[in-house]
C-alpha cells in the first residue's frame, strides 16, 4: 500500500496529506468553535474563564459528541481548502528552491570556487508562497 501511494503524483499526496491535517486540526478545536458560535448567537458577555463551565453544561445536556456538532460540514469544507493550500505552498517552495539551485549551478559553472549558498526561502519568498497558497486554496474549491 505504501509503495502504491508513493507512486502517486506528489501533488495528489500533498492534497491528501494537507486535507487530513486540516481536518485533524479543525476537529481538535471544534469544541472551542462550538462555544464561540454559542456566544456569537447569544447576548451573553464573553468571559474566557466561563469556557469550561459552558463545555460541561453542553456535555451534561446534549452529550460529549455535542461539542463536535456541525463538525462534519466543516470537515467537508476544510479538506479541499487545506489540501490545496498545502499543495500550492509546496509547489511554490519547490519552484523557488529550484531557481536558487539553478542560479548556484550557473555561478559555479563560471567560477568553480563559488561558495555554496544558504538554502531556504527568504521571508519575502515565504510570504509569496503563503499568499499564493492562501489565494489558491480559497478560490479553487468554488
Amino acid at each position: 500500500l505504501r509503495e502504491g501511494i508513493l507512486q502517486w503524483p506528489k501533488e495528489i499526496r500533498n492534497i491528501i496529506a494537507g486535507g487530513f491535517a486540516g481536518m485533524i486540526a479543525k476537529s481538535v478545536v471544534a469544541p472551542f468553535d462550538r462555544i464561540k458560535i454559542l456566544y456569537q448567537v447569544s447576548s451573553a458577555q464573553f468571559h474566557i474563564w466561563r469556557i469550561p463551565a459552558i463545555a460541561k453544561n453542553i456535555v451534561q445536556r446534549e452529550g460529549l459528541t455535542a461539542l463536535w456538532k456541525g463538525n462534519t460540514a466543516t470537515l467537508i469544507r476544510v479538506f479541499p481548502y487545506s489540501g490545496i493550500q498545502f499543495m500550492v505552498f509546496d509547489r511554490c517552495k519547490t519552484f523557488l528552491l529550484r531557481e536558487q539551485e539553478l542560479e548556484y549551478m550557473k555561478a559555479r559553472a563560471i567560477n568553480p570556487q563559488t561558495p555554496k549558498p544558504r538554502w531556504g526561502l527568504s521571508p519575502l519568498e515565504s510570504l509569496f508562497a503563503g499568499m499564493t497558497a492562501g489565494a489558491g486554496s480559497v478560490i479553487a474549491p468554488y
